[in-house]
């Protein structure tokens, strides 16, 4: 799944401390890193500093502190209203319930390294066919390449309602770099308007690396996710409180929207719906480390009779009686395609 935020130039300095600093001073977690062909034209390379990325969302320089084209100001309407500068975005990769569940019991660092691989699948391709911006040259609107993207990347493994939750935080800035050395605005729409493919980017190297690493098989995708056969359900519920407070604040949500407006929201309505009910049950992590969590998970396992061995028993089993062949072609895609339109683009 992936979820994209908007993140603002007024509140730079609270939102550097909050991804710099908050999010990784539990114990366990590990520091943001840099990534992106810019960040590194820049001089950026590993842990991500609060002073580096606060400047950055400013649109500054972090190493030199100079301004990187025009700052990011917020600027007022004839009619008095703001309009709030865009300095960057927030697009959360998390992994299945499932991956996040066998990582808490086995320990094992591999599900993190599978889900850091696929984040940078991802990334890598955002930067491959997003990383441009729009200018006019001679009144018509050109969209110029640039030296690529600048981003900082905070894995997680905890939700907020202290589950595993496997997950990472990819801020990438609203700055890019034309070959003539000038910078400009992010043209972010790549982003924006595809997140659901990239999204599924990201879920499928996700299942092609964990199948290779560790042999399982899949069940069904459903909305381009697909849990890992032979996790209990019961295990991935009593593991998801923090999906149950969303959950029951979105029903809340959706009743009142069916009320007011004599319909069922549309995809894009529940979706911003779902965001709402997330943000209306969020609350501050409560910073108990990876390890005193560790002895929770395992034992809110225990009183299911599970453990991590017959956890990973269960996983195999559910493999050797898989039909592994789930291979799909380029006519199967095309076909797919060509039913629900008459044309496509690469994203699609």
């Amino acid at each position: 799944m992936l979820r994209v935020t908007t993140l603002y130039a007024s509140s730079a300095s609270a939102t550097a401390a909050y991804y710099a600093n908050y999010l990784v001073d539990a114990p366990g977690e590990v520091p943001g890193v840099w990534s992106g062909r810019q960040a590194a034209a820049l001089g950026l390379s590993g842990d991500v500093s609060q002073d580096a990325l606060e400047a950055l969302l400013r649109g500054r320089d972090p190493t030199t502190g100079s301004p990187l084209g025009h700052e990011f100001v917020d600027r007022y309407r004839t009619d008095g209203k703001v309009v709030r500068a865009v300095t960057g975005f927030d697009a959360t990769f998390s992994a299945p319930k499932s991956v996040s569940v066998l990582w808490a019991l086995t320990g094992d660092p591999a599900w993190l390294e599978v889900h850091d691989a696929a984040v940078r699948v991802a990334l890598d391709h955002l930067e491959l066919f997003g990383a441009t911006t729009r200018v006019r040259v001679n009144g018509s609107r050109m969209f110029p390449e640039t030296g690529g993207l600048t981003m900082a990347a905070f894995r997680q493994t905890t939700s907020r309602a202290d589950d595993p939750q496997v997950h990472t935080h990819a801020v990438i800035s609203a700055k890019v770099q034309t070959a003539d050395g000038r910078w400009w605005a992010l043209d972010a729409r790549y982003l924006k308007h595809h997140q659901r493919m990239l999204g599924g980017l990201y879920q499928s190297a996700l299942r092609a690396g964990v199948r290779e690493r560790f042999g399982v098989a899949w069940e069904p995708i459903v909305n381009g996710q697909a849990d890992i056969a032979g996790v209990p359900a019961e295990l991935l519920a009593v593991l998801s409180k923090r999906t149950v407070q969303v959950d029951a604040a979105l029903t809340g949500k959706i009743e009142e929207f069916r009320q007011r407006q004599g319909r069922d929201p549309s995809r894009w309505e529940r979706a911003a719906l779902t965001r709402e009910a997330a943000v209306d049950t969020r609350v501050r992590k409560s910073g108990v480390g990876v390890a005193d969590l560790v002895t929770r998970w395992e034992q809110e396992a225990n009183d299911l009779g599970h453990t991590a061995r017959s956890l990973l028993d269960a996983v195999r089993d559910a493999a050797r009686a898989a039909d592994v062949d789930r291979s799909v072609s380029v006519a199967d895609v095309v076909a797919r395609l060509s039913a629900s339109g008459s044309t496509w683009s690469r994203s699609d």
